[in-house]
């Protein structure tokens, strides 16, 4: 039975938000099957999913702010670059849009691997947790018997990256005043770029082990040579690179896409669509890349509410500090690499810049000025971060729901089996000790762990006490 229930009154989102969610098919050894095989298994597929939604429309068990949203029935329709997919029509802001919400991903490199869902664009957050829960189980069912889902940034078995060949989770955000709001939301989740990514790193294995020992100090997962996120560190050319002199740009009122272009030496909108954070998609949102695919449907979703609340305090304040691109590379390659125990680097920001437009943004991003601390792992710099934020977080009510404490007890809580920080990437870290090295073992719990999601979104396998904050 499911710890969660659709709630009566659902709390409204501040901005609209759409979540694409990668999922991995393999065999229970970790396999991928042929690309012949994988064609005629997802044709099936988007055939099967299509009955199975459509019959709960007919039969009245999809929530009614949701079924008043679905234009019309699903329908299957023919993608150039995905082939088949299931495609809604969907209500946002009292316009019918068309959203493929069921096929394989369009990357050309991943053949048929990647399971491609996708949220509709939602306006309530039980709408957005519905969306998650209901495709990630569709996915379950219809899968054929020989393959499971799985839902973490790598393949845990694979023997090296292949382009394409990894997965994530991107959120989409509208529904914006202004543009000038969109650019001052857009400066705000960039400068917070490093802290999204060490909360989500969660592919620390390849080839059947992480790359070094795991090493436990005290009861910390301190692990110092294991890559948090395969996936990020090879997956360079469809995402930023870490360059300062090409990353993407602070964005001011007077920019346009074009300057956006030049700063990141692309030719067009959709050769520059590859981006950690992009804020020119043809639906008018913005699109942020950079996650891991996470174990659990709760740490999804607490993502999307810090990222509405990152929203909120942009469209507060009069005008967002901008970080720079020197500390956001350099911030961004530790979590990349270390994740939540990466090395903040605080001397790399424009510090003065920074304090002319905004001091106690900037001593929330830095450090306790009055004591003459800075943070000095991005744990601390990500502590401060959920701090600066409570306020909002708590107005809006996204506190009293089960989705932001699996990413709180991250770096406040007193977790079960560990001390913080403690991402998911620590947590596969933790599998792979108890399963005394076994990776086809952890694979084993990581596809019972998927499968408990898709009954439960609000479960979440780290679990533990919340300290106070």
């Amino acid at each position: 039975m499911s710890g969660w229930q659709f709630s009566k009154k659902p709390i409204e989102l501040p901005f609209s938000m759409g979540i694409e969610l990668e999922l991995q098919m393999l065999t229970k050894d970790g396999q991928f099957l042929s690309g012949d095989e994988m064609v005629f298994h997802m044709q099936k597929m988007v055939e099967d999913s299509k009955e199975v939604l459509t019959q709960g429309l007919d039969e009245g068990t999809i929530p009614k702010i949701i079924q008043k949203k679905i234009r019309n029935e699903p329908r299957i329709t023919e993608n150039e670059e995905k082939g088949i997919v299931l495609t809604l029509n969907y209500e946002i802001a009292g316009k019918g849009i068309d959203i493929e919400i069921f096929g394989r991903d369009g990357n050309v490199a991943s053949i048929t691997y990647i399971l491609e869902v996708v949220t509709p664009p939602c306006t309530y957050l039980d709408e957005l947790v519905w969306w998650c829960q209901r495709l990630t189980a569709l996915a379950e069912l219809v899968m054929p018997k020989q393959l499971f889902i799985v839902s973490t940034g790598f393949n845990p078995v694979q023997r090296e990256y292949y382009r394409g060949l990894s997965f994530g989770t991107h959120y989409h955000m509208g529904s914006f005043k202004n543009e000038k709001e969109k650019y001052k939301v857009y400066n705000m989740i960039r400068n917070f770029i490093p802290h999204l990514v060490a909360l989500t790193v969660n592919s620390p294995f390849i080839n059947g082990a992480p790359t070094d020992e795991v090493r436990v100090i005290g009861n910390r997962y301190a692990a110092p040579g294991c890559l948090r996120s395969v996936r990020l560190k090879s997956n360079v050319s469809m995402l930023s690179r870490s360059d300062p002199r090409v990353y993407i740009p602070y964005l001011y009122p007077e920019h346009d896409s074009n300057y956006f272009l030049g700063v990141i030496e692309k030719a067009s909108l959709e050769d520059a669509r590859f981006q950690d954070l992009f804020p020119f998609t043809e639906w008018g949102t913005i699109e942020l890349r950079i996650c891991d695919a996470q174990l659990s449907i709760a740490r999804t979703i607490g993502v999307a509410l810090t990222i509405q609340a990152l929203a909120l305090l942009a469209r507060n304040m009069k005008e967002v500090p901008d970080a720079g691109s020197k500390s956001l590379v350099t911030n961004r390659e530790a979590a990349i690499t270390r994740g939540l125990f990466g090395t903040f680097r605080g001397d790399q920001v424009p510090f003065r810049e920074m304090m002319q437009i905004d001091p106690t943004f900037t001593e929330y991003y830095l450090g306790d000025f009055k004591k003459n601390k800075l943070h000095n792992y991005m744990f601390e710099a990500v502590q401060k971060m959920f701090v600066l934020l409570k306020n909002t977080l708590k107005k809006q009510k996204f506190l009293e729901t089960p989705f932001m404490e699996p990413l709180l007890l991250s770096v406040f809580g007193n977790i079960d089996v560990a001390q913080i920080p403690f991402s998911e990437a620590e947590y596969q870290l933790y599998l792979y000790l108890q399963k005394q090295k076994d990776i086809y073992a952890v694979l084993k719990d990581l596809i019972i762990l998927t499968a408990k999601c898709c009954e439960d979104p609000s479960y979440s396998p780290i679990t533990g006490k919340l300290t106070k904050w």
